[in-house]
């Protein structure tokens, strides 16, 4: 099992972090500020694209993986039977695109639970699926989090996200 960042963050080679809406990451190496370079991290994402953050805005834009207690949150939010948002769709995106961006779980597990409930009520009345990208983007996140956190396939991840939201929608 991988080593898993904790509070307070340590930002240390070989942690597992998130890295808000591009996902989970592995800090490849730290490095100490060197004349006008400053202290810095290089951080590898599951994509396998290396990114190089300066200290200062690793320690503002990077979060330790979740554990069981933000998990067990995540399963209230996605089993909470909430009712469809009344506001403009636009709004709603808007609010949606916040919410994936500052990529905490919670945010995330809104986005998911909301669209599997508006997928759900849109396949009764259309055999059309749901093609919302901000939605798609928030379940792979949420997926590849749990998964990393719990030692899984995103699969099973995935599988264990749908069996939490409310199915009587």
């Amino acid at each position: 099992m991988p080593t898993v960042a904790r509070s307070p963050l340590r930002l240390a080679a070989g942690d597992v972090v998130v890295y808000a809406s591009h996902g989970i990451g592995r800090i490849e190496s730290a490095h100490a500020a060197e004349g006008t370079q400053p202290a810095r991290i290089i951080l590898v994402l599951e994509s396998g694209l290396r990114v190089t953050l300066p200290l200062v805005r690793a320690r503002e834009t990077l979060r330790c993986l979740s554990g069981e207690p933000e998990l067990e949150d995540v399963r209230l939010t996605l089993g909470a039977d909430v009712a469809p948002a009344v506001e403009h769709s636009s709004r709603r995106r808007r609010f949606a695109q916040e919410k994936l961006t500052a990529g905490e779980i919670g945010g995330l597990a809104e986005i998911v639970r909301d669209g599997l409930q508006r997928e759900r009520r849109l396949t009764t009345t259309s055999s059309k699926p749901m093609a919302n990208e901000l939605f798609r983007r928030a379940r792979t996140l949420l997926s590849a989090e749990i998964a990393a956190s719990r030692g899984i396939e995103p699969e099973a991840a995935d599988a264990w996200i749908v069996q939490q939201v409310a199915t009587d929608v």
